[in-house]
């Protein structure tokens, strides 16, 4: 179980990347537990909103946030990365809610990639894009664009016009 600082920002389930505002303990939903040791997060895209989360919780995807090094590679690797393979609707679907709630950034890479490809595709032949595919592009190209920024130092936009210039090569 990784120990985070007040002051520290994490990668916290569907939630993305948040700051672990304070600690405090609260009385355990589990008759007779007692006191439970608690993270206050708060979410980068959402400053009004507070979570609190046991610091012991084995239900949601808790994690520090790659490195720099780690982010600057994986940008590197986009042109070798992998896409998702194709499948029935919904199979499609349940790989990209896979990918998406993995806490894997190597994982929503290669959603967006796919997504990237399939959307292009559909365009040039005419077609409309799916609302599966914009909302899951969407969401994963959001979760990447926040970590990278933090991870980095540098804005949102200019995160995004990075991964827009990787994902068209």
């Amino acid at each position: 179980m990784d120990v985070y600082s007040i002051g520290q920002y994490i990668s916290y389930g569907n939630s993305g990347v948040c700051e672990v505002v304070g600690t405090r303990e609260i009385e355990s939903a589990q008759p007779g537990a007692g006191m439970k040791e608690c993270y206050i997060l708060r979410p980068l895209h959402d400053k009004s909103c507070t979570i609190t989360t046991p610091v012991d919780n084995q239900k949601v995807i808790m994690r520090d946030l790659i490195s720099p090094e780690e982010t600057r590679q994986l940008l590197a690797d986009i042109p070798e990365m992998e896409t998702l393979p194709d499948q029935s609707a919904r199979q499609q679907e349940l790989s990209y809610q896979k990918a998406l709630h993995s806490g894997d950034c190597k994982q929503w890479i290669c959603l967006v990639k796919t997504l990237n490809r399939r959307i292009r595709s559909r365009i040039a032949n005419g077609k409309k894009v799916t609302a599966t595919d914009d909302r899951y592009f969407k969401a994963a190209t959001e979760k990447l664009t926040e970590e990278f920024s933090v991870v980095l130092g540098i804005g949102a936009d200019e995160i995004k016009e990075i991964l827009k210039d990787a994902f068209t090569i």
